[in-house]
């Protein structure tokens, strides 16, 4: 693969595809609203406890394909904890994944719902290769992907979760198009982009009820604000939003070090880190092994996980 390729899939994958999983692919009020803890579990980072949940909650409506998917999500975040080379965790994450999508295929979900966890399947197995270097099956989920999301345009204002997905698409598309020329006969093959109608489609998740798109679309445009746009005032302000809901998370204080340092905010930046070591100190579903790796991302050198 060209090297411009990859850097366009990475930008594209870490993110326009660095989704969760649905709690919208489901059809009870009870159900939301189990699937909405275990997200609340997993956004304080406790994931050994979202992971028991899991299981307490799966008895109650089992073979739905929104458990695996939600295993898949602790094992992610479990990889992303110091754990990139634990053969055992990512077994399991690939196989969660195939579960999630032979239980979807037998499954009673609608259109939208099926649309939008194919998505989300593709997605988190595209960043997957991608982490491990894998760029032509990486490629071949990540067309999928595309496809689907474009797929939904339109049915946005029936099923909420589709803004999440096609705001990423559409701001993304056209930062691709604009900062990438090189890759512009491959992009020619998908709908345009549209970043101030993806801005917009993601601003409107973060008001959302779920628990699900409104943190997403929050990280989202922190990221944005950070990384694209070169506004660390603004990223803070999402960061910010983030933290007022799970103080604990430990990933979200690591961008709150990150902006702070960038603004030159040298006694915030002090307690932000402070307060990082406490969360981490303070988490007893962490592992030493975990917390001592997290330790090492703000010494000597910061730097937050993708």
């Amino acid at each position: 693969m060209h090297p411009s390729q990859r850097v366009y899939l990475y930008i594209l994958v870490f993110n326009l595809c660095a989704l969760l999983t649905p709690n919208r692919a489901i059809g009870q009020d009870d159900l939301k609203q189990k699937v909405g803890k275990v997200f609340d579990l997993i956004y304080d980072y406790r994931l050994v406890s979202a992971d028991s949940s899991i299981a307490a909650y799966e008895k109650q409506f089992p073979s739905h394909p929104v458990w695996p998917l939600l295993r898949a999500n602790v094992a992610w975040w479990q990889i992303l904890s110091g754990k990139l080379d634990d053969d055992e965790l990512n077994r399991t994450f690939i196989d969660q994944l195939n579960t999630s999508k032979t239980l979807a295929k037998n499954y009673e979900l609608n259109e939208n719902e099926a649309a939008f966890s194919l998505i989300i399947i593709n997605a988190f197995r595209t960043r997957f290769d991608l982490l491990n270097n894998n760029y032509l099956t990486a490629a071949g989920y990540l067309n999928a992907c595309i496809d689907d999301i474009s797929d939904s345009f339109g049915q946005e204002e029936s099923y909420e979760p589709f803004y999440l997905t096609s705001g990423l698409y559409y701001y993304f598309m056209q930062k691709a198009h604009d900062d990438y020329p090189i890759m512009r006969p491959y992009l020619f093959f998908f709908p345009d982009g549209d970043k101030e109608k993806g801005l917009s489609y993601l601003k409107r998740c973060t008001t959302s009820k779920d628990v699900f798109l409104r943190d997403e679309a929050t990280y989202f445009l922190m990221r944005i604000a950070l990384d694209l746009d070169k506004k660390p005032e603004e990223a803070l302000f999402y960061t910010s939003a983030l933290l007022k809901r799970h103080p604990n998370n430990v990933i979200f204080r690591l961008f709150e070090i990150n902006i702070l340092h960038l603004l030159e905010r040298a006694e915030d930046e002090k307690q932000a880190e402070r307060q990082y070591l406490i969360s981490l100190e303070a988490n007893t579903e962490l592992t030493e092994a975990q917390k001592d790796y997290f330790k090492t991302l703000i010494q000597p050198q910061k730097k937050a996980p993708n």
